[in-house]
């Protein structure tokens, strides 16, 4: 099945070619991926490896600037699509990377610490776009180039390992109270303060918690809510993970049921950095047929 060329001269058109990658895929993996799209997996991740994806072919590692409307496409770039396809509506987001569907993920010189693009400094665990109304379902990244030094790692955490570990009380203020929460620089006003959203930490839904946690931007009101915080922190970091990711690998989170980080590394700014590619999925809301209606959706930023 073949995919464009030049994919950014008609993303729709891509997707739609990616979807039909997608339908093909050998059955396990489906299976694998239907039960993460359904939250059966018991996980709430997945990491795809050993996909072919010629690195030796690969152009230097890019500066983070938008990637070029006539680069010709990644390997990785494909499958990422075609996996997106297979879990919900592909969907890109107004202010992040200009609206770009398929984003590089590579180190920047003087990167903020909050951002992707830092390095030297770990990321700290976070649900993806918590403070957005429309936060993606999934996050996919896959991977075209290692650091030099096998360093980076992804860290993940899940909801279902965490909450367990916290007391009744801890849980029961994290389940009833909305926190206050900022938003990423991508997302903040033009003189640079953050527009302020209001959080619920853990879905009380029976057997299967939904979590939304940000070390960095969320916000307890009082101390009860500090304390049960500090406590959910906690208990992330001690069930946390970490998955290193090889060229060739795909990892697929679940961004209602795991929390997820990164772990430092040292760029060395030649060429060859670390090289990731990061797509979303919103799960179809819509009647039957709505997903082949619509490729994939752009979302304007709007505060939960």
């Amino acid at each position: 099945m073949a995919l464009p060329v030049v994919p950014r001269h008609d993303v729709a058109a891509f997707v739609r070619a990616a979807a039909k990658v997608a339908a093909i895929l050998p059955g396990p993996l489906l299976e694998r991926l239907e039960a993460l799209r359904t939250g059966q997996d018991g996980h709430g991740y997945l990491h795809v490896t050993d996909l072919p994806c010629a690195p030796g072919a690969l152009p230097s590692t890019p500066d983070n600037r938008r990637a070029p409307v006539e680069r010709p496409l990644l390997a990785m770039e494909g499958w990422l699509l075609a996996i997106c396809t297979a879990m919900g509506v592909p969907t890109a987001y107004r202010e992040l990377h200009s609206g770009s569907l398929l984003q590089d993920i590579c180190p920047s010189p003087n990167a903020h610490p909050l951002s992707a693009q830092s390095s030297t400094t770990p990321l700290s665990l976070h649900s993806e776009m918590l403070y957005h109304r429309w936060r993606p379902d999934f996050l996919l990244l896959a991977c075209s180039r290692a650091d030099h030094d096998g360093a980076a790692g992804t860290t993940v955490a899940t909801a279902r390992a965490a909450l367990p570990l916290l007391a009744a009380a801890e849980l029961e203020v994290l389940r009833e109270h909305r926190m206050t929460c900022g938003t990423d620089l991508a997302f903040r006003h033009t003189d640079g303060s953050s527009p302020q959203a209001h959080v619920l930490v853990v879905d009380n839904v029976p057997g299967d918690p939904r979590l939304a946690f940000d070390r960095d931007l969320l916000q307890p009101g009082d101390p009860s809510a500090r304390r049960a915080l500090r406590a959910l922190s906690e208990a992330l970091d001690e069930v946390t993970d970490t998955v290193r990711m090889r060229p060739g690998d795909l990892l697929i989170l679940d961004n209602a049921r795991v929390v997820h980080g990164r772990t430092a590394f040292t760029p060395r700014w030649d060429g060859h950095d670390r090289w990731l590619h990061r797509t979303y999925a919103r799960s179809p809301r819509g009647p039957a047929g709505a997903k082949d209606a619509l490729p994939y959706q752009t979302k304007p930023f709007a505060p939960c």
